[in-house]
């Protein structure tokens, strides 16, 4: 599309998103806003024969739990397990609180029931008649008939249904509701919640009788049919839609898995116009006739009154079935975790790093970079749009994220920039550069990103909770970014073409440029050991007991608090608690006078034991006289064991990914020469995770700094990071080794570095500005993962100049000669004749087609004329590149053209 047209579209996305910004109220997460507190009890009596109420069993409650929670969006709850047989889920406030609580304790087991005393079409002598229900509408709601007593009934979803109608009213009622038993078996309905009596409205008595028999009747129904299949005959791949058979309504694709589908093919095929009813928690779904054998492992259940019914029991399907019954014994609201000060502070520090990171792209890159800026607030606006539509719930860290995205989202610019000017210094015309700067730089932003990318997508498949946050919002930021470097800035600087003052070229800076003369593979082991003298003390400290879990990764105790006048406020509180000896406590405030604090493991002496949770509470009293204990319990961590292990097994496999695509996309010189970059990279980022690492575990022993789940975050943001900063620099190299023919392998690595270092270090500069920002204004709260990031990223850039490239040289040369070669003494100095690989694919790239790197007048660029080349590649007897002169040339010194 042309430039013009392009700006159209830029234009109407601007608007889209300033309207989207304005109708949709954004989501925040529980730290910010508050929300609900709900404590759910296993009905452990119910399990399935066979199976233990276990670690393993509760993990499957707490995994079921997470994905009915995120069904509808990524919540980021809180889930942890209290005693023996309760978890205490806290979710953000949201606007279907009572749906997504229902869901909660809704243990979705699909079943399909089939009894040949049921009246069908072939036979209809059988005792039970299945039909639909007089008011059911548009609705597949079901009754049953006993032939045999004339009695009617409905299902058990129906009936509690009207239960909660019932007990409603009653709460209406006040004075005039009457306290009622409720017979058996209404207590065991999630209406009822346990109970066995309820205040219900005079007029409504009658009716829970009539309620109890109707109960009875269906369990009596249920009981006399046998159950062909459940469940783990099912894929969680169930999907809603429209019926597209004519029948109107909204219906459920099942699809079996390779067990299911074998047993659906023989009872379809044994039971032709018999009916199979599939039943959900209490609902009966659907009882058709089996027309014909269904083959095909798949299932439809028709009828539904909306997509969105539809919809939510799809995403119950999904989500997995409960392995037991829950119910709710506690339920409270909660205030925000960190409180109004803590998100000021941090919206005013990322408001004064983004002004800054703004400043210096400006100021350094003048024209250009004003395109930048106006490139990055477009960014914010279409990435906080994309938060919105895709309802990503707005944490503390992750607005952090989202600020921190806006300083890498300049990457790709100044990647862009520098390209350009090396285009306008080599004399090419305005427009010319800038379309050679985006085609030459796609290459490298392409790689990069598609790195992330995927790496995002395995964590969102493989985590949960804030491990799919923060991949969702990765993922979002990275195609956004692309999309405003790409098109946003190319289209703004090519309608700037046609103004004149555009075309001033000292508003585009390209005398600029920083190029030093750095000696990096000479002096790779100095590298390597400076890494080293991170490393290992790190590992030291981590001997030595550094490295300190917090209480969301080891669990600990949680002290209920009722106080009889107005509650404290958290830091009050956190800080009395601290005084009666007991370190890093968490206040959270509920409802009703009640604060609940989490009280983590105590270093030598482990958990807080019962008699001095009363110690405690004597000494609040001092401080806060009328303050009650209400409850004591050992809690589990929030972080659980299958969330670690399901995001290392996802960094693994997006290594592995990583290692791989490099190996095709640098395979200059064959598919193993690619293999040693996709390794280097993954060892430079495994470099940066154990200097985090290494660091956290120094500071956990001379600070007390603990491991959180803000840990995990700024770990997966280095990740990425580091992995996209060394794309870069093994761009340049890619490009050097097919444009440099024959050239020693240590001076093209050298050059391809320093031509990229103003590139890789203005764009952790843009970083390290934020972060300081945050790190200094953003308070206590999230100061150590701003301190996370900030290690990170100074790590990453360290790693992707002085470790990954030099790891390819002793690659390339370990697996050639079977030892390190030896490098030249100094940069630049004449090519190592057996240092370099012949490249497989002849060079497309002439050097009269390069920028030149002359600092002199800009010229226009004439046409080259093709030298005879004084060398040609050939293999040696080692498996190297030799570059061997031709006869009847005269030899000489061959300069290198080197670009910026």
């Amino acid at each position: 599309m042309k430039p013009q047209q392009l700006s159209y579209l830029i234009v109407l996305l601007t608007v889209g998103a300033l309207v989207t910004a304005f109708l949709i109220k954004p989501k925040f997460g529980l730290d910010i806003q508050g929300g609900a507190r709900v404590v759910l009890e296993a009905d452990t009596a119910k399990l399935p024969a066979g199976r233990a109420w276990d670690r393993a069993t509760r993990e499957a409650v707490v995994r079921t739990i997470d994905n009915r929670v995120n069904a509808n969006g990524v919540a980021e709850p809180v889930i942890t397990t209290k005693g023996e047989r309760q978890f205490v889920v806290e979710i953000p406030a949201i606007r279907n609180e009572r749906e997504v609580l229902e869901q909660l304790q809704t243990t979705a087991q699909l079943q399909f029931y089939y009894s040949n005393n049921w009246v069908t079409n072939r036979n209809n002598l059988g005792q039970y008649e299945i039909g639909r229900a007089a008011d059911a509408g548009n609705r597949e709601l079901y009754q049953i008939t006993d032939r045999t007593s004339g009695q009617t009934f409905r299902d058990l979803y129906q009936i509690n249904n009207d239960l909660r109608a019932l007990l409603d009213r009653g709460a209406a009622a006040g004075d005039k509701a009457k306290e009622t038993p409720l017979p058996a078996p209404l207590p065991d309905l999630s209406a009822a919640a346990g109970k066995t009596s309820a205040r219900v409205a005079e007029e409504d008595v009658a009716k829970v009788t009539g309620l109890a028999t109707e109960a009875d009747n269906f369990n009596k129904f249920l009981n006399a049919a046998r159950k062909e299949m459940d469940g783990s005959d099912v894929l969680p791949t169930a999907r809603s839609g429209f019926d597209q058979a004519g029948r109107g309504g909204a219906v459920i694709e099942l699809e079996f898995n390779r067990d299911g589908k074998e047993k659906f093919a023989r009872f379809t095929r044994d039971h032709t116009n018999e009916i199979l009813m599939i039943y959900l928690d209490g609902r009966i779904l659907t009882a058709p006739n089996i027309n014909e054998p269904i083959l095909n492992g798949r299932a439809q259940i028709s009828g539904f009154a909306t997509i969105k019914e539809a919809k939510g029991i799809a995403d119950l399907l999904n989500g997995g079935a409960l392995p037991v019954p829950l119910k709710i014994v506690q339920q409270q609201s909660v205030e925000a975790t960190l409180g109004k000060d803590a998100v000021r502070q941090s919206l005013i520090a990322g408001l004064v790093g983004v002004g800054a990171v703004i400043a210096f792209v400006a100021g350094y890159y003048l024209l250009p970079g004003m395109v930048a800026c106006v490139a990055l607030l477009l960014y914010t606006l279409f990435t906080y749009a994309a938060f919105l539509l895709f309802n990503v719930t707005f944490t503390l860290p992750g607005i952090a994220g989202f600020i921190l995205s806006v300083g890498m989202a300049v990457d790709a610019n100044i990647l862009i920039f520098e390209r350009t000017k090396e285009e306008l210094r080599a004399g090419r015309p305005l427009r010319q550069s800038i379309e050679t700067g985006f085609h030459r730089a796609f290459s490298a932003i392409f790689d990069s990103n598609m790195c992330t990318a995927v790496t995002s997508l395995l964590l969102y498949f493989f985590g949960t909770g804030t491990v799919r946050g923060f991949a969702l919002t990765l993922l979002i930021g990275v195609a956004i970014s692309m999309f405003t470097a790409i098109t946003v800035t190319r289209t703004l600087l090519l309608l700037l073409v046609g103004d004149g003052r555009a075309r001033d070229l000292k508003s585009w800076g390209i005398h600029r440029q920083l190029r030093p003369n750095l000696q990096v593979v000479p002096r790779r082991f100095m590298w390597y050991g400076i890494s080293a003298l991170i490393i290992v003390p790190g590992v030291a400290f981590a001997v030595m007991g550094g490295f300190k879990p917090g209480i969301d990764f080891t669990g600990g105790s949680e002290l209920t608090l009722r106080f009889a006048q107005n509650v404290p406020t958290r830091s009050q509180i956190e800080r009395a608690v601290t005084a009666a000896g007991v370190k890093d406590p968490a206040a959270q405030i509920a409802g009703e006078n009640t604060v609940f604090v989490r009280l983590p493991k105590q270093e030598g002496r482990g958990e807080v034991t019962a008699a001095e949770a009363d110690r405690i509470v004597a000494q609040l009293q001092t401080s806060f006289p009328g303050v009650t204990r209400e409850g004591f319990e050992s809690i589990g961590g929030s972080i659980s064991t299958e969330l670690t292990r399901n995001a290392l097994l996802s960094i693994a496999y997006a290594s592995a990914f990583i290692v791989i695509y490099l190996a095709f996309r640098f395979a200059v010189g064959g598919f193993t020469t690619g293999l040693k970059y996709g390794v280097a990279a993954i060892l430079a980022m495994l470099h940066d995770v154990g200097v985090l690492v290494g660091l956290f575990c120094a500071l956990g022993y001379l600070l007390n700094w603990k491991v959180d789940s803000m840990f995990i975050t700024a770990a997966l943001t280095v990740i990425g990071f580091s992995v996209h900063d060394t794309i870069i620099i093994f761009d340049r190299i890619r490009e050097n080794l097919q444009v440099h023919r024959g050239e020693d392998l240590a001076t093209t690595i050298d050059g391809s570095i320093n031509e990229t270092l103003a590139r890789s270090l203005f764009t952790s500069l843009t970083v390290i500005i934020t972060l300081v920002a945050l790190l200094i204004l953003g308070g206590p709260v999230i100061r150590p993962l701003n301190a996370a990031l900030l290690i990170g990223i100074v790590s990453g850039t360290f790693s992707s100049i002085f470790n990954a490239a030099p790891l390819v040289y002793d690659f390339r040369k370990w697996f050639a000669t079977g030892k390190p070669a030896t490098a030249p003494r100094a940069a630049g100095s004449g090519p190592s004749r057996g240092d370099e690989s012949r490249p497989s694919t002849p060079s497309k790239a002439s050097l009269a087609d390069r920028p030149s790197s002359s600092s002199g007048p800009i010229v226009p660029a004439r046409p080259a004329t093709p030298a005879p080349s004084s060398t040609s590649v050939t293999e040696n007897g080692s498996g190297t590149a030799e570059a061997r002169p031709k006869p009847g040339i005269p030899q000489g010194p061959r300069a290198r053209r080197r670009r910026m």
